[in-house]
């Protein structure tokens, strides 16, 4: 590791970039980082560092270019490794977003509830899911709160306790039996499989297939469309029991 007095700056654009900033023994130190790959990382997910810095350099100050000296580095990280510097300061700082980081990452955050919502509830007055843009009209009329941070259903069960004054929304799963001819066993069972959980199945000595899956009720629709089409009609599919929280 070669020694940088880090006097040397140059701007750089952070446009659709993010910093994390961290401060140890008063001295502060910045890298430039990819914003969503960055939060995804500090809530949990397995990303590799180099999918998420923007190189192995330290900054003082990333905005004017400022690097940290190699010297400074290894007196504070009592390390000359870069990768090991970088992932300290990635784990241990704070990520810094721009005000329209954070508004893409509310709005991403605002479809994936509603979308969680439209397909995990039903309005219980027509057994159907309600639209997404009802979903999101009855949201702002509520006034609820979004957390970009938290999964969309740590926050949906608590918005649909919310909404339930505006709208009438249940949140349920339907489980459904499924009987399919021989001639469609095969692709039928990638279209069950994907729709919901397979609670039992088992084989009929025609070759035809039985199958109880469980799933939201708001995949209820969009699964009798594929199997009908798949079958041309011929399934045979019937709500056994109907599941609501």
């Amino acid at each position: 590791m070669s020694h940088d007095s880090g006097e040397r700056r140059q701007f750089i654009d952070l446009e659709k970039k993010a910093l994390v900033r961290y401060t140890y023994r008063n001295q502060k130190f910045e890298i430039i980082v990819d914003p969503e790959a960055a939060l995804n990382y500090k809530k949990g997910e397995e990303i590799p560092i180099s999918d998420i810095v923007e190189g192995y350099m330290v900054f003082h100050n990333a905005t004017k270019g400022e690097k940290a000296s190699e010297i400074i580095l290894e007196q504070t990280f009592e390390s000359d490794n870069e990768e090991e510097i970088v992932k300290i300061i990635l784990e241990k700082g704070a990520l810094q977003l721009t005000q329209a980081q954070r508004k893409k990452l509310l709005k991403d955050k605002i479809d994936e509830i509603i979308n969680f919502i439209h397909v995990h509830c039903i309005n219980p007055q027509t057994n159907k899911p309600h639209p997404p843009a009802r979903i999101e009209s009855a949201m702002d009329e509520a006034g609820v709160n979004i957390d970009y941070v938290l999964p969309p259903d740590k926050q949906a069960k608590d918005i649909i306790k919310q909404i339930q004054a505006i709208i009438p929304i249940r949140l349920e799963s339907v489980v459904l039996a499924v009987k399919v001819t021989p001639d469609f066993t095969g692709p039928a069972y990638g279209i069950v499989a994907g729709a919901g959980e397979i609670l039992e199945d088992q084989w009929g000595n025609d070759g035809s297939w039985y199958a109880k899956i469980e799933m939201p009720s708001g995949k209820q629709a969009d699964f009798l469309d594929k199997i009908n089409q798949l079958t041309k009609g011929k399934a045979e599919v019937k709500i056994v029991e109907r599941k609501s929280e």
